[in-house]
């Protein structure tokens, strides 16, 4: 019978001769008995050894006692002082847990809470050699599956100990997992359905200029060994896997596969050329087109332009892109929103914009030459009743079973909105203190959660974890969940045959108050429009570029991502101030002032100049009061740092000083940033001169006429004296 001991954990001195010669030489003995782990009193004091399990040859246990499990990991030294003799010893419960609600308890215990027996029997734990402060290493052990005395169906606590020579007691570190045991496993016809989803999702964040940021993060994560680069290869081996995929990750992705250039302002429409149909899409795309165009690449004189950040997150994105086609081929692809949107902060906010985030997807997965089915996978699982009038019919849309008031669903439909509800459990992880959704904490929850439903033909849809630590070796990690043949790993549409939608009310759904807090806001989205609004303001000033529109909605939809809800920057106000400087250099200049000839026309000149280095056309604009009229101008081509100066006309009503206010715009009237103003009058001296003109005129045929009626008046007086005579 084992003897359970509840104590502090004891100093730990090192290099001390006599305790070390009293611990050596009562180990032996301690050894055996068969020591159960010990709760530690300083809970949260951080164990001196970190262990960590990172493979484990089964997912699950049957009745028999027969066969051996074998388990590897690596413990860590984090203090500053050498630990000697350190033995790492497997420890398993003997009580079951048997309902999904123990299972969410027991993952959210304490680390040092008393949860199992240690198991000391020679031969079934790992030494370990000297280990240095801050030295790993990397430790392996078997267990015999007759040391494992339990019997009962259920889910069992499941891990190890490390222990230290001074504490043979007292558990200096520890890993722990979830092990279910399952009854006459090998019979199909009982065999669980269980569907995988893994979103294929990151947090995009672009610069002002419209470059990726942060660059060494996305070398780390798209480099053999980094987290999306295991995801792929972890999700080629895993069978009926569903990918649900962001295209704004492969459009990030691809853009630091061109070299992370800066957004493209030069001409896109030279060719004139029309884009070959393609048929049919395929449900997984070519290397050909997930690989960008060849203009920038590692085998290019351009890479010498890009410095080391730039040129590493290339070679890496290209690789990354490379294994991309292969991941996806075979599985069932969902399509999300663009930038996976906050579904629920834009249906309160702006519906139109979750309308453009789908028309960006459809768009990028078009050219990708990518067939998938439209979906919504919010990552905490919740949506409010207002994201739910939103969801498209023929849609796939998950969430969580924690939305609903007591038994959820396997589909629910809310006037006519069906969602296939995910398990909450699985998505959770494991429990502490390892990192809840490494590899193993992540499977073997899923696999407990799925052992638990056995029988209840209930199927099991779990949602892999944003921030998921794929395994190093994915074929460990596969190939004891593809020889638990008691699991029936399914698409989604195969879990779903046979259940119908169960209709659920409004008052049935949960929207917690920290998720309303959470949501992105409407400030934030209304910033997300201006951008959109700058881009397409952009695209029309520019004479042969149009496509920098929907590079900017790409960018702006990543501003009101899931992700995106614990930025600290808007990156979408940083861009819009970036796009408006653009649009503000191209300047008009006027007169310092402006006399008209006269009230009813004139002209004046105006220069326009551009200060971009691609050409534009514009055309300007005049705000005038009512006295004052200033013609528009038709629309002005200008050619990269270039200037033009022509006149516009304009006209008054009455004699005094009016301003006019010269505003550059696109070719519809949309102000672009740059002004000027010019007071104009008519001249007073030109009135005076029409008045003297009139005047001079009147008296000229005045005397004229004068001059005439006597020279008539004398030619008759002369004629009549001479008739006299």
């Amino acid at each position: 019978m084992p003897v359970r001991q509840h104590q502090a954990r004891p100093p730990r001195p090192r290099g001390r001769a006599t305790a070390a010669l009293v611990l050596a030489l009562l180990a032996p003995l301690l050894l055996l008995l068969p020591t159960p782990a010990q709760a530690d009193e300083e809970a949260a004091e951080t164990d001196p050894l970190a262990v960590s399990i990172d493979q484990l040859d089964t997912v699950s246990l049957d009745g028999r006692t027969k066969g051996r499990i074998t388990m590897r990991g690596k413990v860590v030294n984090t203090t500053d002082e050498e630990w000697s003799g350190v033995k790492v010893y497997p420890f398993i419960g003997d009580t079951p847990m048997t309902t999904s609600e123990e299972l969410a308890e027991a993952a959210k215990m304490p680390a040092d809470a008393l949860v199992g027996e240690r198991i000391v029997a020679e031969g079934a734990y790992a030494t370990i050699p000297d280990l240095a402060p801050g030295e790993t290493y990397s430790w392996s052990l078997t267990v015999p599956r007759k040391l494992l005395h339990v019997t009962q169906p259920g889910v069992y606590w499941f891990g190890v100990h490390a222990l230290g020579t001074t504490t043979p007691t007292t558990a200096d570190g520890r890993a722990r997992t979830f092990l279910p045991l399952v009854k006459e496993p090998n019979k199909r016809a009982k065999a669980e359905k269980v569907s995988l989803v893994m979103p294929l999702r990151r947090s995009v964040v672009y610069n002002p200029d419209g470059s990726v940021n942060y660059l060494p993060g996305w070398t780390r994560d798209l480099s053999a060994g980094g987290r999306l680069f295991r995801m792929l290869e972890t999700g080629t081996e895993i069978p009926s896997l569903t990918w649900a995929i962001d295209p704004a990750l492969i459009d990030a992705v691809r853009h630091l596969a061109e070299g992370n250039p800066p957004r493209n302002l030069s001409p896109t429409d030279e060719s004139g050329e029309e884009p070959e149909e393609s048929g049919s899409q395929s449900a997984s795309p070519s290397a050909s087109a997930l690989l960008p165009s060849p203009s920038v690449g590692p085998d290019t004189d351009d890479e010498e332009a890009l410095d080391e950040e730039a040129l590493s997150a290339q070679k890496a994105a290209t690789v990354w892109l490379g294994r991309l086609e292969k991941a996806l081929a075979g599985h069932d692809l969902l399509a999300l929103p663009y930038a996976d949107p906050d579904l629920s902060a834009l249906a309160t906010s702006d519906p139109d914009l979750l309308a453009t985030a789908r028309e960006q997807t459809a768009q990028a997965l078009a050219e990708l030459g990518i067939k998938a089915t439209s979906a919504v996978a919010p990552p905490t699982g919740f949506l409010d009743r207002a994201a739910v009038n939103l969801l498209e019919p023929g849609a796939v849309n998950l969430v969580s079973d924690r939305m609903f008031r007591g038994t959820a669903p396997v589909i629910a439909d809310l006037d006519g909105h069906q969602m296939i509800v995910t398990s909450s459990g699985a998505s959770a992880g494991g429990p502490g203190p390892n990192d809840p959704i490494d590899a193993i904490s992540v499977r073997q929850r899923i696999v407990a959660e799925a052992a638990l439903r056995r029988g209840s033909d209930k199927p099991l849809v779990a949602v892999i974890p944003d921030g998921w630590h794929p395994p190093q070796t994915p074929a460990s990690f596969v190939t004891p969940w593809q020889n638990a043949r008691w699991i029936a790993s399914s698409t989604l549409a195969e879990a779903m045959t046979g259940h119908k939608a169960k209709s659920v009310t409004v008052d049935q759904l949960r929207y917690p108050r920290r998720e309303m807090k959470a949501e992105i806001s409407a400030d934030r989205i209304n910033t997300a429009n201006e951008l959109i609004g700058a881009g397409e303001l952009l695209q029309r000033v520019l004479t042969h570029n149009d496509e920098v529109a929907s590079d900017v909605i790409s960018e702006a939809l990543t501003t009101t991502s899931y992700s995106a809800r614990k930025g600290d920057t808007d990156s979408a106000a940083n861009a819009l101030d970036q796009i408006s400087s653009e649009l503000s250099s191209i300047t008009v200049s006027v007169p310092p002032k402006v006399i008209l000839s006269s009230m009813k026309g004139g002209e004046f000149q105006v220069t326009l100049s551009n200060e971009l280095d691609e050409p534009v056309t514009v055309r300007l604009d005049a705000i005038t009061d009512d006295s004052l009229r200033v013609a528009t101008s038709e629309p002005v081509q200008l050619d990269a740092n270039s200037k033009a100066s022509f006149n516009l006309a304009a006209s008054m009503h009455d004699t005094g000083t009016h301003t006019a206010l010269i505003v550059v715009t696109d070719t519809k009237g949309n102000p672009l940033g740059a002004h000027a103003s010019v007071p104009i009058r008519p001249s007073q001296v030109s009135g005076v001169i029409w008045w003297f003109v009139g005047t001079g005129c009147a008296l000229l045929f005045a005397a004229i006429a004068v001059r005439l009626t006597r020279r008539i008046m004398k030619a008759k007086k002369a004629r009549t004296s001479g008739g006299v005579e």
